[in-house]
């Protein structure tokens, strides 16, 4: 049990083929108290049944990770590689994808789960055509997320503070900037001039660049659960090792806390997660 009332990942994925109930339980022995579990993009279903049977697991996955202590937030959504999965499958990739996020926010809206993620464009240099259908998937994100009061987690390249301005706009056209992040962000993306709000991968180096800077952030492990890649992207762990370096770092460690592990997640996800 963590000595902090709540130690949240901010986005983690587990998985049943992975090392599961395990990861959940390693992750309470150092401390930890709950996470943002989202849906990872394995590619087993059919076309047709991806969405459907990958957010139903995604949710069953979540409460067996729940029943061993663990508090959850659960987020689905398309993963904006998907749009190779349909390109491949001969299907409309903006149309299937438009598709699952009806589903996943119907999904939400019914209570079963909390977010809507991880949507956006894709990490790497796609051509034209890939990156504006793209926007345009996420711009129908954002409304559905309007419509329906629903937190959104973003994925993107990796943005100069140009990118971040546009995407904001983007953002701000279509929903409120409160209820949108950016996950897996640079630490250093932080001083950029714009409101989104930030979820870093908890090392040691982009905590300290985070905590100077003064501003809201989150911490995440973006872990995979992958045992063919064991602690990938970083081990499921981490968040809680890093709170206690927090503590041993910042006389102000109980305030900083409060904020990333409480305050800022509450804002986004309306949920208390020290209420597991």
């Amino acid at each position: 049990m963590s000595p902090y009332r709540t130690v949240f990942d901010n986005f983690a994925h587990i998985r049943r083929n992975g090392y599961y109930v395990d990861a959940a339980k390693e992750f309470l022995k150092y401390g930890g108290t709950s996470m943002n579990m989202v849906n990872f993009p394995d590619y087993f279903y059919t076309p047709d049944s991806h969405y459907e049977k990958l957010y139903r697991e995604t949710i069953d996955v979540a409460k067996t990770v729940r029943n061993t202590g663990v508090g959850t937030v659960i987020t689905i959504g398309p993963y904006p590689l998907d749009y190779f999965y349909f390109q491949s499958a001969r299907k409309d990739p903006v149309d299937e994808m438009k598709r699952g996020i009806d589903m996943a926010a119907s999904i939400i809206t019914a209570g079963d789960a909390d977010a809507m993620g991880e949507i956006g464009y894709p990490h790497f240099p796609v051509d034209e055509k890939v990156y504006s259908d793209s926007g345009v998937i996420l711009e129908y994100a954002l409304d559905v997320c309007h419509d329906h009061d629903i937190p959104l987690i973003l994925h993107t390249e990796d943005m100069d503070e140009e990118g971040y301005l546009r995407v904001e706009s983007i953002i701000k056209m279509h929903y409120s900037i409160d209820r949108v992040i950016k996950h897996h962000a640079n630490a250093t993306d932080i001083y950029f001039n714009d409101s989104i709000t930030r979820s870093f991968v908890a090392s040691r180096s982009n905590i300290k660049t985070a905590v100077s800077s003064g501003r809201d952030f989150l911490l995440e492990t973006d872990y995979t659960d992958q045992k063919d890649k064991p602690g990938k992207v970083i081990p499921v762990y981490s968040v809680p090792k890093r709170a206690e370096m927090i503590k041993n770092l910042y006389e102000n460690y109980d305030e900083i806390f409060h904020r990333i592990f409480e305050e800022v997640p509450f804002r986004i996800y309306r949920k208390e997660f020290f209420d597991r």
